[in-house]
């Protein structure tokens, strides 16, 4: 029997999950793509599940999510759902796996950034709001 993920207890959760297989959708390249089917195909699967995450992760911070709200989607990710849910991993380590995820996306970005427009000698500037929590 394939694995069914949990429903979002609240509409937060809802949001954040809808939010997260936008994202998946175009980083996968499948519109049509649901969540039941993204879960089946990425829950049991670490390693692509991470790099799944990874990518979510910086197409949301482009797409202009703040990375406290990247947190939040990150949350509804397979990877993390299937951990929490399915093998009872408490949610603390995992909540760190999301900040950290997205923490290593922020700084990707803040390099790609930097390297296109940065002008010689010049140290990026910290955006405001970068803050987690």
């Amino acid at each position: 029997m394939a694995a069914k993920p949990k429903e979002p207890e609240n509409e937060a959760g809802k949001q954040a999950r809808q939010q997260y297989l936008e994202q998946a959708r175009r980083v996968v390249g499948e519109a049509k793509l649901d969540y039941t089917a993204l879960y089946q195909r990425f829950a049991q699967n670490d390693w692509a599940a991470i790099k799944l995450d990874d990518t979510v992760a910086l197409a949301a911070l482009k797409a202009g999510y703040s990375p406290k709200e990247v947190v939040g989607i990150l949350h509804q990710s397979p990877y993390l759902q299937h951990q929490v849910h399915g093998n009872r991993v408490p949610l603390a380590p995992m909540s760190q796996y999301v900040r950290s995820t997205v923490m290593k996306a922020v700084q990707r970005l803040e390099k790609a950034q930097a390297t296109q427009q940065k002008p010689q000698g010049q140290a990026p500037l910290r955006q405001s709001g970068m803050e987690l929590e």
